[in-house]
């Protein structure tokens, strides 16, 4: 339910955005907004509070980001507001995030390794997967090391697992089927 609701209001920003020529800058903005929710829990409590009034919270936004975001931005919270739907502001950036890297045709992959890749390397890795992809992919290395070595790549829903200790899972389970 929240993932749907954060998506129909991510879109209606995407789209005002786009009519707008501000995509970039709502969603860098946007991200500044949801920083400093998380920076400052108390104020993301007071935003998601029932008992304050949309008012009190329209005010306290329009205190906290009047002069760092746009006003269609804000204008937007403000609605979330009315709607009692400012709880869902972290969601709905990240909605929107993947909205623009739809539309940017740019895909999210993370390269897991047991030691950390050199720069080289993961440049050359995101050019293969970009050219398999047919995207722009925007790669990052995480370090496992339970991963023991190898690469296990995730990318979206997909998932590239070349690493050691996924061949000896294969291993052990060969050796099973050969011994029973």
């Amino acid at each position: 339910m929240a993932e749907l609701v954060a998506n129909r209001y991510a879109m209606a920003l995407f789209e005002l955005a786009t009519e707008n020529n501000l995509i970039e800058s709502i969603q860098k903005e946007l991200k500044f907004i949801t920083d400093s929710l998380e920076a400052n829990p108390q104020l993301e409590e007071l935003f998601k509070s029932p008992l304050m009034k949309s008012e009190d919270i329209k005010q306290l936004m329009k205190e906290c980001y009047e002069k760092s975001v746009n006003i269609k931005l804000l204008n937007f919270l403000f609605v979330l507001v009315d709607k009692r739907r400012q709880s869902y502001i972290k969601r709905i950036q990240i909605e929107y995030k993947a909205l623009v890297d739809k539309s940017n045709n740019v895909v999210e992959a993370v390269a897991i390794t047991a030691e950390p890749m050199k720069d080289k390397d993961l440049d050359m890795l995101r050019e293969k997967l970009s050219k398999t992809t047919n995207k722009n992919v925007s790669l990052v290395n995480k370090v496992d090391k339970d991963v023991l070595g190898g690469i296990l790549i995730k990318m979206g829903d997909k998932e590239i697992d070349g690493t050691i200790k996924r061949r000896l899972v294969a291993l052990r389970e060969q050796l099973t089927q050969i011994i029973v």
